[in-house]
């Protein structure tokens, strides 16, 4: 939260962990309406940054906001500069392409806390523990409850609560590790107890409490306290304690006398903390046996590196969690996850911002995380000197993004995904993943809906499939809709989803969402500022064909070949549209959805039909003028289009197209009749 010198010269403060306040120099008070507390929110937050008009209108009403959106946007901003005492707008200013909250150091709580952590951290670092118990008290005594617990929980809002949360987990660890430190241990152990039973698999806090057990004359409970954690982590993820864990579990067995001899060394086997930050595996993994058996073969082996990518829903990120569940044996120092991609309120994360979420993530404090990031990226490399540990770096942007986050150390290894394929992995190390096969998009449907609903009617269960794609992430939505409603059949869901309008919204449950997948991909190329390649992605849906040259795409849109394949490319890369070869490309049925939704309109529609009617009335005119001379030539161009020209023939009946397909049909097969071959 630290900023700029102060612009303005109001004396505001604000307040956010609690209740959303600010203190206009006489008392502290709220912002009464919601939707000005989430714009003041998103503005503190963001302090002394422009926040983009765009930005904000996301925040607050999500995707998709309303028409007068930017004209209630400008409302609240003029009232809440009023309800601030800033009705010049000198601390609130506007700044293309938005607004920002200027604020000098130390204007919120956050600052006042975090100023105090970094003091506490320093004198933890320093062995002043007396004085680190002090510190960090007084910054946890700025906590007033949940971080903006009265502000809506817009994805701003709800990122920095959680970065807020996790915060203050970490300083009570430090703090509680001081005091054990001071010879507290025997007062702290009402206070771990409670602690574990709320954040069972924290194992810094169960090795806490295992040596304050210790240290209070419990050994067998320690032990305990240890099995506990142990049968937790085998049910729930099965895996072993860390490293650290287990030495110090045998350093109990043995009676080790350092544990007792002085509060230093026992506070020293804490800070031996391993990350085991990976989401959740999927409870069923089905149809990517061979992709697993590639990647955890080749960490196996000893490569480091391996990139999974593909098109949006193909399970990328799900292979890759899986993968590294799989390998924990191997990376027994840590298992980390990143998640690197654009949210609605931010683009892609920054390399700078990459490096320093690993540190912290590996356990560095966030004082003694460099701002540079060269720096930053030099002490990510010694922490992970003989160490073994394995990354999740999911949905990269670009190798630039994570120049500084692959691994050196001979031990470690990383697992990147994203859309486009990576240049940061050499091509024996690329995985290029698809749709599921028809079979094994069926079987996820029947593990995950149960498997006496879709034997009692099959033929639906390979329709839903088709409806989805065979894109894992639809077919997991889908499924996981008819199990919440075992009083649906399939063939019931299956006539829902064949209603166009009304397909996306039916593939969203349990925080899958086909809809959001594909945002993601659209913040991709909003990110570069360039509209081309969204209105491509417009046209591929109008013109609703299996296969789309760039010739066709730039007839469409009326521009060069060029830049139609270059706007192609970067749907591909943001993984919305496939490549089948050079030159040609193909959208899913669940894209066009999207598309059409989202990006076209009537008039457009019409005239990019006209216009591809009108190229293939002329290429087809051209292949008839040359048969005498090239026949092959004719034959060959005709069987390459076959799919295309039946396709726009069958619903162009007032066009000169479908008589001109049959007579060149007639002509290349040597009948008298329109007969298609």
């Amino acid at each position: 939260m630290n900023g700029e010198a102060n612009e303005s010269s109001s004396p505001a403060r604000f307040r956010f962990l609690g209740p959303l306040e600010f203190f206009d120099g006489g008392q502290w008070s709220s912002i009464g309406a919601p939707k000005q507390r989430a714009l003041l929110a998103v503005l503190l937050i963001n302090a002394n940054r422009v926040v983009s008009a765009d930005q904000l209108m996301a925040e607050l009403w999500g995707e998709r906001p309303p028409p007068s959106a930017a004209g209630l946007l400008a409302g609240y901003v003029w009232r809440l500069r009023n309800g601030l005492g800033d009705p010049g707008g000198r601390m609130l200013s506007t700044r293309a392409p938005g607004y920002r909250l200027v604020l000098p150091e130390g204007a919120t709580d956050v600052d006042e806390y975090e100023k105090l952590v970094t003091a506490g951290r320093k004198s933890l670092a320093e062995g002043d523990l007396p004085a680190a118990v002090a510190t960090l008290t007084e910054g946890l005594g700025k906590w007033r409850g949940t971080p903006m617990a009265d502000v809506a929980m817009v994805p701003s809002v709800l990122a920095e609560s959680a970065r807020l949360e996790e915060a203050r987990l970490a300083v009570v660890e430090a703090r509680i590790e001081a005091e054990i430190g001071l010879g507290g241990h025997e007062t702290l152990l009402p206070e771990l107890k409670l602690m574990v039973s709320q954040f069972p698999l924290r194992e810094r806090l169960h090795a806490q409490l295992m040596v304050a057990l210790y240290r209070s004359g419990q050994q067998a409970e320690a032990l305990g306290a240890y099995r506990d954690l142990r049968g937790l982590l085998v049910e729930e993820l099965g895996v072993e304690p860390s490293k650290p864990l287990r030495e110090l579990q045998g350093r109990i067995l043995r009676d080790d006398p350092l544990l007792l001899e002085t509060p230093r060394r026992a506070t020293a086997v804490l800070r031996q903390t391993v990350p085991r930050t990976l989401p959740p595996d999927v409870p069923a993994f089905i149809g990517r046996e061979r992709e697993l058996a590639w990647i955890t073969s080749r960490l196996a082996s000893g490569e480091q590196r391996c990139a999974v990518h593909g098109m949006a829903g193909t399970g990328k990120t799900a292979l890759a969690v899986h993968a590294a569940h799989r390998m924990t044996g191997s990376f027994p120092d840590g298992q980390v996850y990143l998640e690197l991609g654009a949210t609605a309120a931010h683009g892609p994360a920054s390399p700078a911002d990459a490096v320093g979420r690993l540190l912290a993530a590996l356990g560095v404090p966030a004082a003694d995380i460099p701002p540079e990031e060269e720096r930053a990226g030099a002490l990510l490399r010694t922490v992970l000197a003989d160490r073994r540990v394995v990354l999740v770096l999911d949905d990269v942007a670009d190798s630039a993004q994570i120049r500084h986050l692959l691994p050196t150390a001979p031990g470690c290894a990383v697992i990147l995904t994203s859309r486009p394929a990576s240049t940061a992995v050499d091509g024996a190390g690329l995985l290029r993943l698809g749709r599921l096969p028809a079979t094994a998009a069926t079987a996820l449907i029947r593990r995950y809906a149960g498997a006496a609903r879709v034997d009692a009617d099959l033929a639906a269960t390979v329709r839903l499939a088709g409806l989805c794609d065979h894109l894992p992430l639809a077919l997991r939505a889908a499924a996981t809709r008819l199990a919440r409603r075992p009083e649906w059949t399939v063939g019931e869901f299956v006539s829902r989803l064949t209603d166009p309008g009304r397909r996306l919204d039916q593939l969203t449950c349990d925080g899958l969402s086909v809809h959001a997948a594909l945002r993601a991909g659209v913040r991709l190329l909003r990110h570069s500022a360039d509209p081309l390649p969204t209105r491509v992605l417009g046209r591929l849906g109008v013109l609703d064909l299996p296969v789309v040259s760039t010739a066709v795409l730039a007839a469409a849109l009326d521009i060069p070949v060029a830049s139609a394949e270059s706007a192609a490319e970067r749907l591909v890369d943001a993984g919305l549209v496939e490549t089948l070869r050079m030159d040609r490309y193909r959208m899913p049925g669940l894209v066009r959805l999207f598309a059409l939704g989202e990006y076209v309109t009537a008039d457009e529609e019409r005239a990019a039909t006209h216009r591809v009617l009108g190229y293939y009335e002329g290429a087809v005119r051209d292949q008839l003028s040359r048969l005498a001379a090239n026949r092959g030539a004719g034959l060959a161009w005709y069987r390459e289009e076959c799919l295309t020209l039946r396709a726009l023939a069958a619903r162009a009946s007032g066009s000169e197209l479908p008589g001109l397909v049959s007579r060149l049909s007639s002509e290349l097969s040597g009948a008298s009749t329109g007969r298609w071959e």
